[in-house]
Formats: structure tokens, C-alpha cells, sequence
């Protein structure tokens, strides 16, 4: 069966499913007919499993020569690469390879680029994305949008989303941190019973947080 290209950066379903049934145009006498289907099944799923290691490792590699430039603030560079082509940027790796695990992280550095270019649109772009397993780069991912909501004003939304990014628990270091922004934003939307909560939450579930003293500045008590 003559392989269609499908469209697309990265390797489809379809595309393994061809070359599942190639596999079996070439070796269907090997098998019994009524067990064809279950086999295909399953060459298919070891098959996409087998493609996406394999770009995650790319990723990976490709991942670690833009580091540096987005570590050093080139972030124009970090984006598109270096003016030798050794690093082909972050962009291209979320294009090729976004849905790998490493492909996941670059849409985090991604996002913090187009953030310090001030390119919100393509920055909250890439943080809604965003859909990978580390707790870390989820919460980065909720609180990259919020700051865009911040930015433009919308308060009430940037407050939801700080909570969505404290909301990952014990996992994360810095959750008192991601809920007194959202208290900040909760006050500055007017909404002081969600404010007040936040601060309630932060003095109990945070005794020895910083943003207990810097929280009590959004108090409507106050």
C-alpha cells in the first residue's frame, strides 16, 4: 500500500495505522485472519509509543542548545532560533514536537518568551496549550495566563487561575505564593469575600509564609 503524507508538524494516527496495515500487506500470511484486527490494534499503539520516545529524545536534544539563549534573555533567539542554525528555536520544537513531554516544557519557555517580548496574544496562546504531566510547569502554565489577565485588567480571571496554579498542593513549593496573587487580584476585582477567604487559607494552611504580613495589605478588614 503506497504511503499518503498526512498533514501536519507532527506524526498522526493515520500515519501509524498505514504503516500498520503495510505491515500486514507484507506479512498477513503469518497471521490468522480473525486476529488481524486485534494485532493491528496493537502494532499501532506500540508504533505511536515507539514515535513519541523518539521525539521526545529530539526535543530533548533540541531542547538543550536553545537553554542558554532563553537563560541569558535573548528570548528573540530562544524563539527562532540561533543565526547559525545550530539552535533551531523553541518554536520549531513545539511545532515538531509539542505534544512530547519535552515538547510540553518548550510551550512553558515559549510562553515565557513571547511574555518578555510583551507578545501576550502568542504568549497565552502557548500557556492554554499547554498540556503536559510536571506539576510545576502546569502550575507555570496557570499562572503565565493569569499575569495575562492581570495585564489586561481582568481580575476576577487572573484570581481563578492563580488559584488553579496553587491548587496543585503540596506538590509545589510556592502555592502560598500563587494564592496571595490571587488575593491581590480577588481585591482588586472588589471581590473581598474571596480575598478575605484566601487570606484565612494562607494564615492556616501557610503559618510560616512571607505572604501572610503582604497578604493583610489586600484585607478588606482594613
Amino acid at each position: 500500500m503506497a504511503k499518503i503524507k498526512t498533514k501536519g508538524p507532527e506524526n498522526k494516527l493515520y500515519d501509524y495505522y498505514i504503516e500498520a496495515v503495510d505491515f500486514f500487506e507484507k506479512y498477513k500470511k503469518h497471521f490468522y485472519i480473525g486476529g488481524i484486527a486485534v494485532i493491528a490494534i496493537i502494532l499501532v499503539v506500540f508504533i505511536y509509543f515507539k514515535r513519541q520516545a523518539a521525539n521526545n529524545e529530539v526535543a530533548g536534544l533540541e531542547l538543550n542548545l536553545i537553554k542558554p539563549l532563553y537563560l541569558e534573555g535573548k528570548y528573540d533567539q530562544a524563539i527562532n532560533g540561533d543565526s547559525l542554525g545550530i539552535a533551531k528555536g523553541l518554536l520549531f520544537i513545539v511545532n515538531n514536537y509539542g505534544s512530547s513531554e519535552n515538547g510540553e516544557t518548550a510551550k512553558i519557555l515559549l510562553a515565557n518568551s513571547f511574555l518578555a517580548l510583551r507578545d501576550i496574544n502568542s504568549a497565552e496562546k502557548y500557556y492554554k496549550d499547554f498540556s503536559g504531566k510536571n506539576p510545576f510547569l502546569k502550575a507555570a502554565s496557570f499562572a503565565g495566563t493569569a499575569s495575562i489577565y492581570e495585564a489586561r485588567g481582568e481580575y476576577s480571571n487572573a484570581a481563578e487561575e492563580y488559584e488553579n496554579a496553587a491548587k496543585l498542593g503540596d506538590e509545589l513549593s510556592n502555592a502560598d505564593e500563587y494564592l496571595f496573587y490571587a488575593v491581590r487580584n480577588y481585591y482588586w476585582a472588589d471581590d473581598f469575600e474571596n480575598a478575605k477567604k484566601l487570606i484565612e487559607k494562607i494564615k492556616t494552611e501557610y503559618p510560616k509564609s512571607q505572604y501572610i504580613a503582604m497578604s493583610e495589605r489586600y484585607n478588606p478588614k482594613h
